[in-house]
């Protein structure tokens, strides 16, 4: 990782102390990016009610606002790993939040479905440069071990903080200024962040040898994804005979034919190719972009489902979206809390098959109108059992590869689950056309999300019988 540091402690105790807040600021700072980048996954679900009605937006529109961000975020967080270390974490860092709130500032200035798309895809692909960049000035940050493992920590708790407090707090802007507030409020934020980053972290210290920038490679998955993601949000509405859609998937199967080429071909490739000769590595990817598929199906057609059927405005819906958002908290706390008891893999599947019976039955609780008290149960094990899967998911993962790649291990962890959020948007958007009624669009992906989940949990659990394989170029030994 770059060296992007605040300065180091003083002798005088003076100075140290300085030293210590100063780096705390910088964890701040950092961390309010990161902050911000989760949040605008969350609060937008709960605006997507009154876009709809102001900008005349369809059902595929809606999905694509959503995907928009998510596509260029997966597509490029690979490469804004790469940037980080090539340019400099500081400047990655900078130049990617700057674009986010420029984005965010379009957003919230769209007269249209097709620009607030466009300005949406580059909302991702900013939060795709900062993103990366933010952990690896934190890591270069705090030196000492102990320090940099709390503030590591700290960073990654930012995220569930986000998500619990997204639907709320989107519902109440949405409620009180409307639509567009949900993305204009990142620009104050953002700025703040952007000038205290600037007069904060240290200037930027370039490695002697960059990682190299696999060109072909980032081309080829950036367009495999989209095109995936436009079949999946087009097919709905357009028919299966549709010219378009039949194109978009042809050039999906030859994007991925080429870049699996590409990869085998390149001599320092955007991912070893060794890493998929490791089960458990593999495992613990699929898993994370199955709970991904499901986790975000239901986020969306949840809020539209509480807004359409049950008739909720979007501060309500916030609210009643609220036990699942702020279990994820909860099931962080006790991930960390049980880790050096249980196994890694068995804290995963021990959780993920709490989720896979939560996530139908809280379909089902709805869709029978049961008391609010068993649905707020459901959603909170739904998302305590997701929040549990995660952190063991993740240490699981950078045990399986050498320290000096645990940025480009997280960083492909990203991309397949935001590529998995991505396809569960398009179902749930694709069942919501196809359907006759939101609430038969619900169960659907209800069903979704128990297959999705059950089929990580047993990915987890085999996990758990697979041997450590012997150490090879490109693996870590074990």
């Amino acid at each position: 990782m770059t060296d992007c540091a605040v300065e180091p402690l003083y002798p005088n105790p003076a100075r140290g102390r300085a030293a210590i807040l100063r780096r705390r600021l910088a964890l701040v700072l950092v961390a309010s990016g990161m902050f911000m980048a989760v949040l605008d996954t969350t609060i937008v679900n709960v605006a997507l009610p009154s876009m709809r009605a102001r900008l005349d937006a369809s059902v595929a529109g809606l999905a694509w606002i959503v995907d928009a961000y998510t596509l260029s975020f997966a597509a490029l967080i690979l490469a804004g790993g790469v940037a980080s270390d090539r340019f400099g974490a500081k400047t990655i860092y900078l130049s990617g939040l700057a674009l986010f709130v420029a984005a965010s500032a379009a957003c919230g200035l769209a007269p249209s479905v097709g620009t607030l798309i466009a300005a949406r895809f580059a909302q991702g692909t900013g939060a795709a440069l900062f993103l990366p960049a933010s952990l690896s000035i934190v890591r270069a940050t705090f030196t000492d071990p102990a320090e940099r493992a709390r503030a590591i920590a700290a960073w990654a708790g930012i995220a569930s903080v986000a998500a619990a407090i997204g639907p709320v707090a989107g519902g109440l802007l949405v409620d009180g200024f409307g639509w567009r507030s949900a993305f204009l409020v990142n620009v104050p934020t953002g700025l703040v962040a952007l000038a205290g980053a600037w007069m904060v972290v240290r200037a930027d210290v370039k490695p002697a040898r960059p990682s190299a920038f696999d060109l072909g490679g980032q081309l080829a998955s950036t367009i495999a994804l989209a095109a995936l993601c436009f079949t999946a949000i087009e097919l709905p509405t357009r028919g299966i005979a549709s010219p378009q859609v039949w194109i978009a998937v042809l050039v999906a199967i030859g994007s991925t034919a080429a870049l699996i080429a590409i990869e085998r071909r390149a001599a320092e490739p955007m991912v070893p190719l060794a890493w998929f000769g490791n089960a458990k590595f593999v495992a613990m990817n699929a898993s994370g972009t199955l709970v991904y598929i499901g986790y975000f199906a239901v986020l969306f057609l949840l809020s539209l489902y509480l807004h359409g059927v049950r008739g909720l405005d979007a501060r309500h819906t916030g609210l009643a979206m609220l036990p699942m958002a702020a279990s994820l908290s909860f099931g962080n706390v006790l991930a960390g809390k049980l880790q050096g008891r249980l196994s890694a893999t068995r804290m995963m599947t021990i959780g993920l098959a709490t989720a896979t019976l939560a996530g139908p039955a809280m379909t089902a609780l709805l869709e029978t109108s049961a008391p609010w008290a068993f649905v707020v149960a459901a959603m909170a094990a739904f998302g305590a059992g997701t929040a549990l899967s995660v952190p063991p998911m993740i240490s699981t993962i950078l045990e399986q590869v050498p320290g000096e790649s645990a940025g480009v291990a997280s960083g492909l962890l990203n991309a397949l689950r935001q590529a998995g959020s991505l396809l569960g948007v398009a179902f749930a958007g694709a069942s919501a056309v196809l359907t006759t009624h939101l609430s038969i669009a619900l169960t659907i992906v209800g069903v979704l999300a128990g297959v999705t989940y059950a089929g990580a949990a047993c990915l987890a659990a085999r996990a758990s019988r697979t041997r450590p394989l012997p150490h090879r170029e490109g693996l870590a030994p074990r």
